[in-house]
């Protein structure tokens, strides 16, 4: 073998050790990222899990509301019949006298 040869031979294993140093720091670099998105996509369902009980506690305080609303809207309608039947009820005797 030449020097020449033996010139493109080291040169071609120092390329070759480099690609390999490379191709480690890659793998390596994605395992992270791999391992990233994997705790990205549990706070992702987490988060999403979190979503759909506010909404259905949402849900529930809406209808509680509209229900308390509507208790209280009873409450006072039943006073004024009443009132009404009151009214009535004296000019009934009045009426009669």
């Amino acid at each position: 073998m030449t020097d020449d040869d033996s010139r493109l031979v080291e040169q071609f294993e120092s390329k070759i050790r480099k690609l390999i140093d490379l191709y480690e720091t890659v793998k390596c670099k994605n395992s992270d990222l791999l391992a990233e998105i994997k705790a990205k996509d549990q706070e992702i369902k987490r988060l999403n899990e979190k979503i759909a009980q506010l909404e259905e506690s949402y849900s529930t305080l809406k209808q509680t509301k509209v229900l308390e609303v509507s208790g209280h809207d009873i409450d006072s309608t039943k006073r004024r019949v009443q009132g009404l039947v009151r009214e009535i009820d004296h000019c009934i005797k009045l009426l009669n006298s």
